[in-house]
C-alpha cells in the first residue's frame, strides 16, 4: 500500500544517520506512531524498516569499534503473549526471507544467520536448553508432562509451508555434550525447502525459542513481551541483549560476566576443540518498535515507563564523541491523548502518521466511504 512506503521512506534517514535529531536528540528525539486502521497493514510497514535495518548494519560494519554483524538489531515489543506469538509467525517468514539472500552472498551480508528471538514466560517457551530437551523426550513418550513452555511455535515452516512434527523435526543440542541448541527444521522429506535438515543441518530455521540461547547467539530481531524486560534488575545476561559482552566462546556463543562456561571445551565425536576469546561490545539495537500503544496504559504503562529509562539508556551508546539514542517506532489503531502517553513512555516528541489533514474522513492513504452496495462495510459480532 501507498502509506507503507511512504512510513518506510519517511523513516529511513534516522535509520541510517545514528546523529539525526529524530533519533538522537537528547531532549527532542522523536517517537513516530503509526495510526492506521485495524487490517491496514501496519505490521507490514514496520517489518519494511526492520529489514532496511538488518541489511544497513551488516552493510556498515564496524563502528567506533562495535560490529555491526553480530547482536540484537531490532527490539519488537507486543503487550500480549498471544499477539506475540502471532506476530513472531509473520516475522518469521521475513527472517527467512533475509537469510536467503545473505546466503547468496556472504561476502556481503556476512556469515553469521540472520535470526529471530522469541523472548516470552517460560509458561509459554523454555527458559533453558534442559527443559527443550524434556519437551522433545516427551513428544516421543519417553517423559511425564512437565509444566515449562514448548519450543513447538511453529506448526507449519514460514518459508514453505510443510507441517512441523515436535518429535521429529525439532533437535535439541545439550550444553554439556553440544552447542546448547534446539534447532528447528522444516518438515519437508524430500529436502526441498531452504531450511530443511537436508539443507540447512546444524542450524535449521533461523529462530531461537529457548531463552539460554537467545543470550548467547544473539537474534537479529527479538520479539518480546514488555514485561518481561522487568527481570532486568535481578538477570544479568539481559545486558548482552545490548550489545554487553566481553568474549566469544566458539562452541556456545558470546559471554558476559554472569554467563557460567568454561574457557576450553575438548574435541567431541561431532565438534572440533573450542575456547573463548576475548571480543569487544556489540552495536546495541538501532530500532525499537512497540505494537498495540493503547494497551500501555494505567499501571502497565507506569511500569514500563519505567524500565523504558533503562532500555533508552542500554541501547545508547557513543560515536564521534557524540551519544547515539535508538530509533522509536510505535503503532496502533486507536488511541487517546498519545501526546502525553508518548512522552511519558519513552520522554520523546510525537509525530503520526499519516498526519491529520483538513479532513477526518480523507487522510489521502485512506478514506472513509459510506456503506453501500459498490463499497461494502464490516459487520463486527462478538459472542459472550
Amino acid at each position: 500500500f501507498p502509506f507503507q512506503l511512504a512510513f518506510i521512506l519517511l523513516n529511513l534517514p534516522s535509520i541510517t544517520n545514528l546523529h539525526h535529531l529524530d533519533r538522537s536528540h537528547p531532549q527532542n528525539a522523536i517517537a513516530d506512531l503509526l495510526w492506521f486502521p485495524t487490517g491496514g497493514g501496519k505490521t507490514e510497514a514496520y517489518l519494511g524498516l526492520t529489514a532496511y535495518t538488518l541489511g544497513l548494519r551488516r552493510l556498515q560494519g564496524n563502528i567506533a569499534g562495535r560490529s555491526g554483524e553480530y547482536g540484537v538489531a531490532v527490539l519488537m515489543r507486543y503487550t500480549l503473549r498471544l499477539l506475540t506469538l502471532q506476530q513472531f509467525q509473520r516475522a518469521t517468514t521475513l527472517i527467512c526471507a533475509c537469510e536467503s539472500i545473505r546466503k547468496t552472498d556472504e561476502s556481503k551480508w556476512g556469515k553469521e544467520p540472520f535470526r529471530i528471538g522469541l523472548w516470552v514466560g517460560q509458561r509459554t517457551t523454555p527458559n533453558h536448553t534442559n527443559q527443550s530437551e524434556e519437551f522433545c523426550k516427551q513428544e516421543r513418550g519417553q517423559y511425564q508432562q512437565s509444566g515449562s513452555g514448548s519450543p513447538h511455535q511453529l506448526t507449519n515452516c514460514p518459508w514453505c509451508g510443510t507441517k512441523i512434527n515436535p518429535g521429529k523435526h525439532i533437535k535439541v543440542e545439550s550444553v554439556t555434550k553440544g552447542r546448547g541448541r534446539t534447532l528447528i527444521y522444516c518438515g519437508d522429506d524430500l529436502g526441498r525447502c531452504l531450511f530443511t535438515e537436508k539443507q540447512s543441518q546444524g542450524e535449521g530455521l533461523p529462530i531461537l525459542v529457548v531463552d539460554e540461547e537467545i543470550y548467547r547467539r544473539l537474534p537479529s530481531l527479538l520479539i518480546a513481551t514488555v514485561d518481561k524486560f522487568a527481570q532486568m534488575p535481578w538477570k544479568g545476561e539481559i545486558q548482552m541483549l545490548f550489545g554487553q559482552v566481553d568474549s566469544y566462546c566458539q562452541r556456545h556463543g558470546f559471554r558476559s560476566s554472569d554467563i557460567e562456561d568454561i574457557d576450553s571445551h575438548r574435541k567431541t565425536t561431532n565438534l572440533p576443540a573450542a575456547k573463548t576469546i576475548p571480543c569487544k561490545q556489540l552495536r546495541p539495537p538501532d530500532l525499537i518498535i512497540q505494537d498495540e500503544l493503547h494497551l500501555i496504559s494505567g499501571p502497565l504503562g507506569t511500569l514500563v515507563g519505567l524500565y523504558e529509562t533503562a532500555v533508552d539508556e542500554l541501547a545508547s551508546w557513543e560515536v564521534e564523541g557524540k551519544k547515539v539514542r535508538p530509533k522509536v517506532v510505535a503503532s496502533t489503531a486507536t488511541i487517546r491523548q498519545a501526546q502525553s502517553q508518548i512522552y511519558n513512555l519513552f520522554l520523546r516528541d510525537l509525530q503520526v502518521f499519516p498526519p491529520q489533514c483538513l479532513d477526518v474522513e480523507d487522510n489521502f492513504f485512506s478514506r472513509q466511504r459510506q456503506p453501500s452496495e459498490i463499497n461494502p462495510g464490516r459487520r463486527y459480532l462478538g459472542i459472550c
